[in-house]
């Protein structure tokens, strides 16, 4: 049985990872800090084994990974908006410990390590959309960097140590167990305070466009890929569909049954204006295509935020 090791897997993407993984079979490490609580991951835990640590800590992380097979690398210390505000921490605290979890992968005999890069930003501003794996990638902010450098270790550490890997570029995920009250994931963010009845923040005039992938397409893609035997590893996964907020908003009110009020705040130019993922590569390479649109998939997120305590 292939023993895997999610890191972060307490969190909105790694715990729907770890479902997945569970269901298909696989032996399951969680390594997280769990200070609130295991509850993503209530239908599995007695199931499988939960590693508490700490990311900084070299004892913790060498102590998990004892003969694990996949390294799930889904820590992340930072969002976009906290990389700005201090893009040294997001160095000290995410590029360089990656490169410390590659050594330690490689010292324990990991035979693949997967980590979830960021297509929604990585590219830096497209010159034309949908955009695919070979463009120039071209980060223009600390998040992006990171994220970047990260990808970059990962390949020298295949070619130097043979360590295969899987880099997936994830457009922007959303669903349930995304948290609504931080600063990352306009989907749950914006619902949540529909459902409160308070305005959501627009910065600019909403037509900024992005592409939106519902997490357990996410998920799918991920396996569908997992066992792949492919030189080049490096995949976009996303809907292969751009809107706009503008449009999100609208399909918001459709789904919430009420129209939204809008708040609008001058813009900063810190994001991207647009981003559209180009999926052909894992369309062609294993016949994966996104399942569930936006619509269904914002009705799946309504859902859960107004039937979860949160």
């Amino acid at each position: 049985m292939t023993k895997c090791l999610i890191l972060g897997g307490n969190g909105f993407i790694g715990s729907h990872l770890a479902d997945a993984l569970h269901n298909e079979g696989y032996e399951l490490v969680i390594f997280d800090h769990f200070k609130r609580g295991s509850r993503n991951l209530k239908n599995i835990s007695d199931e499988i084994t939960l590693h508490t640590g700490d990311f900084n800590n070299k004892e913790s992380l060498t102590s998990a990974l004892i003969d694990v097979d996949y390294v799930f690398h889904y820590i992340s210390t930072t969002t976009p908006a906290s990389a700005f505000a201090n893009p040294v921490y997001d160095i000290e605290s995410n590029v360089i410990n990656s490169i410390k979890l590659l050594q330690y992968s490689v010292e324990a005999g990991v035979k693949k390590f997967i980590f979830p890069s960021s297509g929604g930003t990585i590219y830096g501003e497209p010159t034309c959309i949908p955009i695919n794996e070979s463009a120039p990638v071209n980060p223009t902010n600390p998040y992006a960097i990171s994220k970047f450098s990260i990808e970059k270790y990962i390949l020298y550490f295949q070619k130097t140590y043979g360590l295969d890997y899987l880099i997936l570029r994830y457009s922007n995920p959303y669903g349930e167990r995304q948290s609504p009250y931080g600063d990352q994931g306009v989907i749950p963010i914006f619902l949540n305070k529909i459902r409160n009845n308070e305005k959501p923040t627009i910065y600019g005039n909403g037509s900024s466009i992005r592409d939106y992938i519902y997490i357990k397409d996410a998920v799918d893609a991920t396996l569908s890929l997992l066992e792949i035997k492919k030189t080049d590893n490096i995949f976009n996964v996303g809907s292969g569909q751009g809107i706009s907020l503008n449009q999100l908003i609208d399909l918001m009110s459709q789904v919430c049954g009420r129209p939204v009020e809008l708040e609008y705040s001058q813009y900063e130019q810190k994001y991207i204006s647009k981003i559209v993922l180009d999926i052909s590569k894992i369309q062609r390479v294993v016949k994966w295509n996104p399942k569930v649109d936006l619509l269904a998939g914002l009705k799946l997120t309504w859902d859960w935020i107004n039937c979860e305590i949160l």
